[in-house]
């Protein structure tokens, strides 16, 4: 992955969660999706759950009333493997104003038919954390 790609790819997970383009951000994952965040690790294992998801990003993006996600990278590791460990900073903005604190994340992204795809994320802020919304686990 070279910058230019890297920085594609970052525009590429953000867009969505402005447009609400669940397509968009379909085209970008690839499942299982394991997030890893402050309230413990979530998968996602199909379409339906990636579905879920995103519609509570969207809500918590409209609660928030975000006309941006902005992140910006920090470093990319090749992995010798064909994959990537890939590491940004998220700003969550309202016509230009912070809505929450910026936070990094590191995610493992993987090249697929030509498209850069996420597979993993650690250290995600979930939508729960703005929502009260709090997904399931399995064996919950």
């Amino acid at each position: 992955m070279t910058e230019t790609e890297f920085n594609d790819f970052l525009v590429r997970i953000s867009t969505p969660f402005i447009s609400g383009d669940f397509e968009a951000w379909e085209a970008c994952i690839h499942l299982p999706l394991a997030l890893v965040t402050q309230s413990g690790p979530v998968t996602l294992y199909d379409r339906d759950d990636l579905r879920k998801n995103f519609d509570l990003y969207i809500q918590a993006t409209r609660i928030m009333g975000l006309t941006e996600v902005f992140r910006t990278p920090v470093s990319i590791e090749d992995c010798d493997d064909g994959t990537f460990i890939v590491t940004y900073r998220t700003e969550l903005l309202s016509n230009g104003t912070r809505r929450t604190n910026p936070y990094t994340s590191s995610a493992l992204v993987l090249k697929i038919d030509g498209t850069w795809r996420l597979n993993s994320i650690m250290n995600a802020r979930g939508h729960h954390d703005w929502t009260g919304h709090h997904p399931h686990k399995p064996g919950e």
